[in-house]
């Protein structure tokens, strides 16, 4: 979603939720102890921030049906507006899907709903098997045993959760945004297989996180300011032992909303504003950009098997597809919902998550 819809999703998110906290609010810091600061870039931290941030935020929904335009834009060379779309010359003006647009991996899958126990927007999707995944979002984490989801116990309900990746079953990393009406903040949470405990905080919003292995995590964002535009991309990386904050392409202010790699030197990052960067092992650059759609989440099963996820500017949802060459647009059942996540144990079982608690499977 547009920056300024989420801050202001954020901003409703924390008046609601201080209003209905402020007879507990000693009750809240008792999980602040739990945070450290390790992250070496010292412009990007910011310990003193409370946790107050309402989960039950639902953006509006536009009611036009229109399908969705088939803008896939190849050059990658960054526009002189970074945080918006490429011009009319650079995108294709046909809206209407033709065959080369569609991706049609195998007729036997398709995509559907599954019960999801809750309303709250989920915005990420992990797991370490098919039977045991994890979704994200306001103030929620739900788990999936391979036959129903359920909620799990939390340390910060106030913390609005964008994503999740874990390494293993008892490695399992949530990133989002929490703080108060001022003071927003990004957020990590780490899951032991047993609870869920505070990492850190940092000044750059969170919206994604992935690692090849438990020593090679990368946590994607942004930072923002009081207009609610992105001033400074963010992506950080732990070795094991620290956080510290990569280098991203020049003039290149987006909020990255999604993070995932085959290896340590094949990574994509998707944002709010179609683009989509990868990491080659040495630098990032800017891979591609999508017209009017709004990227939110990538996964793939290898590196010519990917899918990203988001939504169009008719709050349409969609799913894009890479072979290992190209990104095109996969066919979906016209669907009102805007996608957040998505997450799979192999190309044929896929789940994409999304606002209202919808959960979307691809595959048998």
């Amino acid at each position: 979603m547009k920056p300024w819809t989420f801050l202001i999703s954020v901003l409703l998110f924390v008046v609601i939720c201080s209003a209905c906290q402020s007879g507990s609010s000693d009750d809240d810091s008792s999980g602040d102890d739990s945070f450290d600061d390790d992250i070496n870039d010292d412009d990007i931290v910011d310990d003193d921030i409370d946790d107050d941030v309402d989960d039950d935020v639902t953006p509006p929904v536009d009611d036009d049906t229109t399908p969705l335009d088939d803008d896939i834009d190849d050059d990658t060379t960054p526009s002189d507006d970074d945080t918006t779309p490429p011009d009319d010359d650079d995108v294709d003006d046909d809206t209407t899907p033709s065959d080369d647009d569609t991706v049609d991996d195998d007729s036997t899958y398709s995509w559907s709903e599954m019960t999801s126990g809750t309303t709250a927007w989920l915005y990420g999707v992990w797991g370490s098997s098919a039977t045991d995944v994890f979704a994200v979002g306001g103030g929620t984490i739900l788990h999936y045993d391979g036959s129903s989801w359920s909620a799990m116990t939390i340390d910060n309900t106030s913390v609005n959760f964008r994503a999740v990746w874990g390494s293993s079953a008892t490695n399992v990393y949530a990133v989002g945004v929490g703080g108060t009406f001022d003071l927003p903040y990004g957020a990590m949470s780490h899951y032991d297989g047993s609870s869920w405990l505070g990492v850190f905080r940092t000044s750059a919003f969170l919206g994604g996180v992935w690692g090849s292995s438990a020593t090679d995590v990368f946590a994607v964002g942004a930072e923002f300011d009081g207009g609610m535009s992105p001033t400074k991309t963010a992506i950080l990386h732990y070795d094991g032992s620290s956080w510290s904050e990569m280098a991203t392409p020049s003039g290149i202010k987006t909020y990255l909303a999604g993070v995932w790699g085959s290896s340590p030197s094949d990574v994509f990052a998707v944002s709010d504003s179609g683009k989509i960067l990868h990491y080659d092992g040495s630098s990032w650059s800017l891979m591609t950009c999508v017209s009017k759609v709004e990227l939110t989440g990538v996964w793939g099963s290898s590196a010519s098997d990917v899918f990203a996820v988001g939504y169009n500017d008719k709050n349409l949802g969609v799913i894009l597809h890479y072979d290992g060459s190209s990104w095109s647009i996969m066919t979906v059942d016209t669907i009102r919902v805007n996608f957040a996540g998505v997450w799979g144990s192999s190309a044929s079982d896929v789940f994409a998550v999304g606002m209202n608690g919808t959960i979307l499977h691809y595959g048998d």
